[in-house]
């Protein structure tokens, strides 16, 4: 069956729904009803979260660095907090350009930052849970994580979900898990006015190639103009010269008869000399 879910969760959102009813249909048909039946209460996700599973699988390296890093913010004081903090920043880039790719390769060339913005969202939520940071880098994620309970966003079971059983941090330990958190939503607003930045250069960039467009596009429809005048100019010269090639023809025919028959009174002349002559 691990073949299939992995299949099944490498399946585009849009062509989820008729994956995952083959493989319910191929559960069923060798008499497996129970995993069926669980396969098909997994819902089809979201375009973010599919990019999120993706990440997981083509890259579980920089899944298991975002893991550890963030356990390490929720520990960490001082110096080392700061050097995991800017770590984070680092991976969340390198994340930021894995979605990208991902989005990318499935047809998503024109997505917005927002989209980027809510996979990443989802990727540091995953990993911040302790529930829900084993299903990340299982790939198997079913549902926006950011939006509800961790615990919720889990399929059990054969998906490789269900809670660690860990004891819940202890009080002395929340002030850390707060300023955690508040570095946590501090980069994250840095990225979303990173990625704001980026789509307007994007804008401005997308802008200055219009104008350049158009400006190349005007200067090609007067070199055409011009080309188009210079042709009509050539076209009335050869039309007169044509004109005037006919005329000097005609005269020269003319002349030719002219010549023949100047030629052929010469010739009687000068028989009518000869036979004067003789006589």
């Amino acid at each position: 069956m691990a073949d299939d879910l992995d299949s099944l969760f490498a399946t585009p959102p849009a062509a989820f729904i008729a994956a995952r009813k083959r493989i319910v249909a191929a559960l069923k048909a060798a008499g497996r009803k129970d995993e069926a039946k669980e396969v098909e209460k997994i819902p089809r996700p979201s375009v973010a979260i599919w990019t999120v599973n993706q990440i997981a699988g083509r890259d579980p390296e920089v899944i298991r660095r975002l893991g550890a890093i963030t356990a390490r913010l929720q520990s960490a004081a001082g110096a080392e907090y700061g050097a995991a903090a800017a770590e984070l920043r680092q991976v969340l880039d390198e994340l930021r350009g894995e979605a990208a790719a991902v989005l990318a390769a499935a047809g998503h060339e024109d997505v917005g930052p927002h989209l980027v913005q809510r996979v990443i969202a989802n990727l540091r939520a995953a990993a911040g849970s302790r529930e829900t940071r084993a299903t990340l880098e299982a790939g198997r994620l079913t549902r926006d994580v950011e939006e509800q309970d961790a615990a919720a966003s889990l399929f059990g079971g054969a998906l490789g979900g269900g809670t660690s059983g860990a004891p819940a941090p202890a009080a002395r330990d929340r002030p850390t898990a707060k300023a955690a958190t508040a570095a946590t939503k501090a980069a994250e607003t840095k990225a979303k006015a990173d990625s704001a930045a980026e789509a307007k250069a994007q804008e401005r960039a997308r802008a200055k190639e219009i104008a350049a467009a158009e400006r190349e596009v005007k200067r090609l429809r007067d070199a055409e103009a011009v080309a188009r005048k210079n042709a009509e100019r050539t076209a009335h010269a050869v039309a007169a010269a044509q004109e005037a090639l006919a005329v000097a023809e005609e005269r020269l025919a003319a002349d030719r008869d002219g010549a023949e028959a100047a030629a052929e009174s010469l010739a009687q002349a000068e028989r009518e000399l000869e036979r004067v002559s003789g006589s």
